[in-house]
């Protein structure tokens, strides 16, 4: 068995990789179903903190399960063990898995806070949007990026008709706009560095298509650098460390 802790990017490797942008205080993060946008979430916070104080706040009202909030504390411990300046946000109490979606009024006050970033983990159709509405004008404010993770082998992203219908429902739901697009090809464990790297340039062509810049292409960190190989220099690959695991995965966690 891998251990994923062997072979993950160090530290300075992933602060590389996020300070080739700069980036507003706040940047929410969306995605359909299986596109893998939590996992990218918690990665990108980790490497952000390396810059400033960062907050990742989970809200997610759509998909309770594969969520911040099922691993919130393995991530604040592996952030006290890499002496990380980050810290998880979740519904307070029994209301994190309660039959009502509730989202923590902390947000709010994060993200108006100048001297932190924050990272928001929003779902992917009209309801997410609905949830970054109600913290438009703070948002706004504050100023920010909004990531759209597309995975081209999931069925409500597979066509550049698909990913355009999410992007209009999000926006007119938010208020926001979408400022570019993260690449996560994966097919779970059977993922190959081939399929990453041909999804990656399909979702490259639809974001061209939609006028938007593609920011990475993620590749699971055990294939990430015969990914990188197979992809043209222009596109930054970022080995992605899994962190949210179904029960019949077979990974080391």
């Amino acid at each position: 068995m891998i251990n994923a802790h062997e072979i993950y990017p160090s530290p300075d490797e992933k602060k590389l990789l996020a300070g080739l942008y700069k980036w507003p205080r706040v940047i929410a993060v969306t995605g359909a179903l299986g596109s893998g946008k939590t996992e990218w979430c918690i990665d990108f916070a980790e490497a952000l903190s390396a810059f400033s104080p960062v907050v990742l706040a989970d809200m997610d009202i759509i998909n309770p399960y594969f969520c911040l909030r099922s691993i919130a504390e393995i991530i604040e411990r592996d952030a006290r063990e890499a002496k990380n300046n980050l810290s998880v946000l979740i519904p307070p109490g029994g209301m994190s898995w309660g039959d009502l979606t509730y989202l923590n009024p902390a947000i709010r006050t994060r993200i108006t806070d100048a001297s932190i970033s924050t990272v928001l983990d929003v779902g992917g159709d009209s309801q997410g949007g609905l949830a970054l509405k109600q913290f438009e004008p703070e948002i706004k404010q504050a100023g920010y990026s909004l990531h759209f993770v597309v995975n081209p082998f999931r069925a409500h992203t597979a066509t550049l008709e698909d990913v355009s219908a999410m992007r209009e429902s999000l926006e007119s739901a938010s208020g926001l706009e979408v400022s570019g697009v993260i690449a996560n090809a994966h097919l779970g464990s059977a993922a190959t560095p081939e399929d990453c790297a041909k999804g990656a340039l399909i979702v490259r062509d639809f974001a061209g298509k939609l006028g938007l810049g593609m920011f990475y292409a993620l590749a699971d960190a055990r294939i990430a650098g015969e990914t990188a190989a197979l992809l043209p220099d222009d596109i930054p690959l970022w080995p992605l460390r899994r962190r949210i695991f179904a029960p019949w995965d077979k990974y080391e966690k």
